[in-house]
């Protein structure tokens, strides 16, 4: 009997198999070049080790520039590198949504929040009611919630002067209660927690599940099944993991949270997200996993960036009390019009975001019934296509020598003009384009510009070795290479952003 049962699994698994050869080689996906020999066959052969590994969107670049735009990297699934398919997939109305498998795995609770929509009309109603806070007219509102953290922070970090500060660290904290007061009304008290020399473990499970998206999005029911078993263990023996404590603290801490949001106690004073989207009809429960995927996995984006700003910055002090200057003749501004105004602050935050390249994760379309053609080739319906917006911040034609941080791809030789660009200016979309184009834009926007310029107003920057430096540049700033990294939903330094503060005053 066992032996005719696994007989009859063999063979099953066989005509799978054989099933799957015979679609990838009838398939006008079987024309275009492969990743890897196997990679149309299974994802597990090439596209999810990558995935694993934190490498998939730094190689796949490599790969595209040797073997064309289109790449076949799994099963119905294709790479694209190019900003004109860019531009076909995720044009309005252009009928390709998003894939569930890898989106569905960002939703809190059951309800999905922005990011993890996948029906149009559903995401199209959810941002406007976003609308009301991130829209580029409604950051004034703003300026209440960011000076009191950016405040906060540039006074933990006076505590630290004169000694090694490791900037990604310090950021994530900025980062996590900014976040959270705006979405929940409360902070995670992660500034304080950090200037005690502490982390709130909370943020850094979130930040460590972005690294296990591939085996989430890869093996949903194991990871499940998993989760599960590590609950009843918990709950049955008391023994559970830092990690699953630390995600169910958070649990806990947002729903608490929440429940204090949607009461009508007295306001805080500050933008909050949850009380506005009940306000405007979306269900409590809902309006809490928008505001949780606000803390989710790879939500420190901007938090990377401004410490990417911070580390390049302390390698060139005259661009530092350059910039320093410009921002003391405009009266050291808090409002988003002014500091975006200063064109040394604008280049230095554009630059930061486009090196840095923070939003790493690749953004994956379903080809819609009518199939779509592209350089040349017919993408028959269901093909997953996907590319990564950071693609394009780093293409050496848009921007020459990409892995190097250098303001002046913005602004004149003398720093006081911003200049035209149009082929830069057209591979910029760190955000994303389309309808889907990140809604929190302007929020991260004025977060960076504002730190920038508050830190530096009370600091000089400096590096604690010059080793890494690549030489003075004729317009006197010193180009700084992009530190190591892995790419998972965010990237991940593998170097600490190090650098060290000097009182101004």
């Amino acid at each position: 009997m066992a032996f005719l049962l696994a007989l009859v699994v063999l063979v099953l698994l066989g005509i799978r198999a054989a099933v799957t050869v015979i679609r990838a080689h009838s398939s006008s996906l079987s024309l275009l070049p492969r990743a890897g020999l196997l990679a149309p066959y299974s994802r597990l052969l090439w596209a999810f080790p990558h995935e694993y590994r934190g490498t998939i969107t730094l190689d796949l670049p490599k790969l595209h520039k040797k073997l064309g735009p289109l790449i076949h990297i799994g099963p119905g699934e294709v790479s694209f590198y190019s900003l004109e398919a860019y531009d076909v997939v995720h044009k309005p109305n252009g009928g390709f949504v998003k894939d569930p498998r890898t989106y569905g795995q960002f939703v809190q609770d059951g309800h999905p929040a922005l990011f993890s929509i996948t029906l149009p009309e559903e995401h199209a109603k959810r941002r406007r009611m976003m609308g009301q806070l991130l829209s580029r007219s409604k950051v004034p509102t703003l300026e209440g919630l960011m000076l009191h953290h950016i405040d906060a922070f540039v006074h933990a970090l006076r505590r630290r002067s004169g000694t090694l500060v490791e900037a990604g660290s310090a950021c994530r904290a900025l980062e996590a209660d900014i976040i959270s007061t705006f979405s929940f009304g409360e902070s995670l008290g992660a500034v304080d927690a950090w200037e005690r020399g502490q982390n709130v473990k909370m943020v850094q499970a979130n930040d460590e599940k972005a690294t296990w998206m591939p085996l989430l999005t890869s093996f949903p029911l194991l990871c499940d099944l998993w989760d599960r078993v590590q609950r009843t263990v918990a709950r049955t023996t008391g023994i559970q993991s830092v990690y699953c404590k630390a995600l169910e603290e958070f649990d806990q801490w947002a729903e608490k949270s929440w429940m204090r949001a949607t009461s009508e106690g007295e306001p805080s004073g500050f933008p909050n997200l949850i009380k506005v989207l009940t306000r405007s009809g979306l269900p409590a429960e809902t309006a809490l996993s928008e505001a949780k995927e606000n803390l989710g996995p790879g939500t420190d984006t901007t938090s990377g960036s401004l410490a990417h700003i911070l580390y390049a910055l302390s390698k060139n002090k005259a661009y530092q009390e350059t910039l320093f200057l410009d921002l003391a003749q405009a009266g050291f501004p808090t409002n988003m019009t002014a500091l975006e105004g200063v064109p040394r602050l604008k280049a230095c935050v554009k630059e930061g975001i486009r090196w840095a390249g923070t939003a790493a994760a690749m953004l994956p379309r379903i080809v819609p019934p009518e199939g779509v053609d592209l350089h040349g080739c017919y993408i028959p319906a269901g093909t997953v296509l996907t590319s990564s917006p950071i693609w394009y911040l780093r293409d050496e034609a848009a921007f020459p020598q990409p892995e190097l941080f250098d303001p002046y791809r913005w602004i004149s030789t003398d720093g006081t003009n911003p200049t035209e660009n149009r082929l830069r200016d057209r591979y910029y979309i760190p955000f994303s384009k389309g309808l889907n184009i990140c809604i929190g834009a302007q929020f991260a926007y004025y977060e960076l510009y504002l730190s920038v310029a508050k830190v530096l107003r009370n600091y000089r920057l400096r590096s604690p070795s010059d080793q890494h430096n690549v030489g003075v540049g004729e317009k006197g700033w010193q180009s700084v290479p992009l530190p190591l990294r892995k790419e998972w939903v965010a990237a991940v330094p593998l170097q600490a952003l190090d650098i060290i503060l000097e009182p101004r005053f």
